[in-house]
């Protein structure tokens, strides 16, 4: 029986892989949701963003993937539930510490800035229901456009990680620090959009004739119209990052002369 791989979904990576599509019927999300032998998990904060996000479609096709347990979902309370199984009365301390990592990934005094009631608390005394009103009340103040969404992912993580002992794939944002801040909690392995071209070449045996509509749907939707080149590190030791031309960049990927790198990010072979 094949190992089971765990993989985290974001807001933006969802979103994005939304847009990228042959057709109606053929979204590149789906795609990866058909890669064999992945579950995929999230945080209930990613079905809040993706409605801000005004993707048409996505907020449905995402409570479908849920329903069906293609895609399952966790909030606070059951992350909680997670912990005191394993940690037992250290739970709270545990999430809060969780938290305190998520943060600090992102942004250094990111915890104390914007989770002024938590970083406060005793977490030894305060009962659960307590600690949740409160770490509500934060959540509500920090309000939208505060990357709550990736923090609360970043503490899954380092639930799933702990719960399966397993390596645990993100499929994230394009943004260099965000996917910095995944691969320094629990040694996650980031999945970009770019480079999940690469991952479905080899997963599910994706093409270069079948990438080509999602190719031209991904620079169209998704790119800057002035962008014309994507950065891949060179095989110096230096390991420069170079701009190569976009579409040499998707001839070489299916040519099998670049592979992806923990980060998300592509190096030549």
């Amino acid at each position: 029986m094949a190992d089971v791989e765990y993989a985290l979904l974001d807001t933006d990576f969802i979103s994005k892989m939304h847009l990228i599509r042959k057709d109606e019927q053929n979204k590149l999300i789906d795609k990866i949701m058909s890669m064999p032998n992945y579950t995929f998990y999230c945080h209930k904060q990613i079905s809040v963003e993706l409605l801000r996000h005004n993707i048409a479609g996505a907020p449905e096709w995402f409570e479908a993937k849920v329903t069906e347990k293609a895609i399952y979902m966790y909030d606070d309370e059951m992350i909680l539930d997670e912990l005191s199984k394993i940690y037992g009365d250290l739970a709270i301390s545990v999430y809060a510490e969780m938290l305190k990592n998520a943060c600090d990934a992102y942004k250094e005094g990111y915890f104390e800035e914007k989770f002024l009631l938590i970083s406060k608390i005793d977490c030894l005394c305060v009962s659960r229901e307590e600690f949740m009103r409160q770490l509500q009340v934060d959540c509500d103040t920090i309000g939208e456009g505060q990357n709550l969404g990736e923090l609360k992912s970043y503490v899954l993580l380092q639930v799933l990680n702990i719960k399966h002992g397993a390596q645990i794939y993100v499929f994230c944002s394009d943004d260099k620090n965000a996917r910095n801040g995944v691969v320094s909690i629990g040694g996650a392995r980031c999945i970009s959009v770019l480079s999940s071209f690469v991952r479905l070449k080899n997963e599910i045996g994706f093409s270069r004739e079948d990438a080509e509509p999602y190719i031209q749907s991904y620079m169209s939707r998704c790119l800057g119209k002035d962008q014309k080149t994507f950065r891949v590190q060179d095989t110096s030791k230096e390991r420069r990052m170079c701009k190569i031309p976009c579409e040499q960049v998707f001839d070489e990927i299916f040519d099998g002369k670049i592979k992806e790198m923990k980060t998300g990010n592509l190096r030549y072979i």
